[in-house]
């Protein structure tokens, strides 16, 4: 038993040795090296997740169609409803317009979100240059041949917009140290103030480049925050606090001229030069192209005689705004586009209708009313329009830094040479050359 115990002992040692021997080189070349199990041993690389863009987006509608996109649910067939031409405004898409109404606004974000993948591809739905075009291009999907019609600067400048709401103001929207607070939308929509926003915002920032540029900015606190509480409440006026900057505004035309006086054009004493001056850069200039845009309607409306029966019962105000648009034309102004319109022109024919009719709103008058106390300050018989004639005349003849000069002074005499009563009789002698 020893004997063949020992001999097989021999035999395992010898393989052992000849194993041990081998050269790697021999063996056979095919063969590969034993590899692990990747299923226990090597971590799997996760797949690619395609929408991996889209869900760091912070609109809304993307978050919306995104997920019914992953969730493969059917998006609807919105044809009828844009057959009604006024719902193409919910194409819009902005977040706003999800607490504005929420039920129109997710069907819209999920059909356009699918059309926008299946047709262009992922990144094309954060494609802000090119998104009216998609939307265009949706909308003839349905059979519809309509366009969407928001100017893509305006669809990009929105999409930048910074939307919240709080107890008070449901719709809180802010573009840097821009904000607007709307409490409601009153009987229109959102996309009534897309324009507005995009014009107001845009048109002040152009103003306190403008300001700075040209060295006119001293005294004035061009980086303050600028904030517009959107009354509408009827009361007829805008105020602004200098304090807090707020602004509450009932009309989409005075935003840049409330600006000028949140920045620190706020004395009283001569209010004729005060409120000229915030016309003068916040109208007259031009940097909000909606302004020149009203006025030409209103011209227009006049000039087709939409005015004339209300003109022919008495309403003075009617009357002045047929009076002015005659005037205007009858001194050759256009009213093609806001390109060609005539502001001077217009601020001067509309103050010869109000001094001939004697039938103006007094810078005194508004001021009472806003302020609830009577107004003492010098050139308070003059209208806004007036005001900003008259301030246009000085500019032309002293040049806008020394009219700035004695706005902050105060003492016009010294600065222009003459006191409030000769220039104004020096423009009134030039309005009626």
């Amino acid at each position: 038993m020893k004997t063949k115990i020992s001999f097989i002992a021999v035999l395992l040692l010898i393989a052992m040795l000849l194993g041990s021997c081998t050269n790697p080189t021999d063996l056979p070349q095919d063969t590969e090296p034993p590899t692990l199990d990747s299923s226990t041993d090597t971590p799997t690389e996760k797949p690619a997740d395609p929408f991996e863009s889209l869900r760091s987006s912070s609109e809304e509608w993307i978050f919306y169609g995104l997920a019914a996109f992953e969730s493969g649910k059917q998006v609807e067939n919105l044809k009828e409803f844009f057959s009604d031409c006024t719902n193409i405004t919910y194409l819009t898409l902005y977040d706003h317009f999800f607490t504005y109404d929420k039920e129109k606004s997710v069907p819209v974000a999920e059909a356009l979100f699918a059309f926008i993948y299946n047709e262009y591809g992922v990144e094309a739905l954060l494609d802000l240059d090119k998104r009216c075009e998609y939307k265009s291009a949706y909308l003839k999907s349905l059979g519809l041949e309509v366009e969407y019609t928001n100017a893509p600067e305006v669809e990009v400048f929105l999409a930048s917009m910074d939307f919240s709401s709080n107890a008070t103001y449901k719709y809180i929207i802010s573009f840097g140290n821009v904000t607007y607070y709307f409490k409601d939308f009153g009987a229109g929509s959102p996309t009534q103030y897309h324009g507005f926003l995009y014009y107001s915002t845009t048109g002040l920032l152009e103003m306190i480049e403008y300001l700075k540029s040209n060295n006119l900015n001293e005294g004035l606190d061009t980086e303050r925050k600028f904030n517009y509480y959107m009354t509408f409440d009827g009361s007829g006026y805008n105020k602004t606090l200098y304090s807090n900057g707020n602004m509450y505004i009932n009309d989409s035309y005075s935003t840049l001229h409330e600006a000028i006086h949140a920045m620190g054009i706020t004395k009283n004493d001569n209010i004729w030069l005060s409120e000229g001056i915030c016309n003068y850069f916040g109208k007259l200039l031009g940097f909000n192209d909606q302004i020149a845009a009203s006025y030409i309607q209103l011209l227009t409306m006049a000039k087709q005689g939409y005015f004339d029966e209300q003109a022919n019962a008495g309403n003075t105000q009617y009357v002045l705004y047929k009076e002015v648009y005659e005037e205007y034309a009858t001194r050759g102004g256009k009213m093609d586009s806001v390109d060609t319109f005539d502001f001077r022109l217009y601020t001067d024919a509309h103050a010869r209708v109000e001094l001939d009719a004697d039938t103006y709103k007094t810078l005194g008058y508004v001021y009472k009313l806003v302020n609830k106390t009577d107004c003492n300050a010098v050139g308070n018989e003059l209208s806004y329009e007036q005001a900003t004639s008259l301030v246009l005349y000085l500019i032309d003849n002293y040049g806008i830094e020394k009219v700035l000069e004695a706005y902050h002074s105060q003492d016009i005499e010294t600065t222009l040479g003459k006191g409030y009563e000769d220039l104004k009789a020096d423009w009134l002698a030039d309005l009626y050359s």
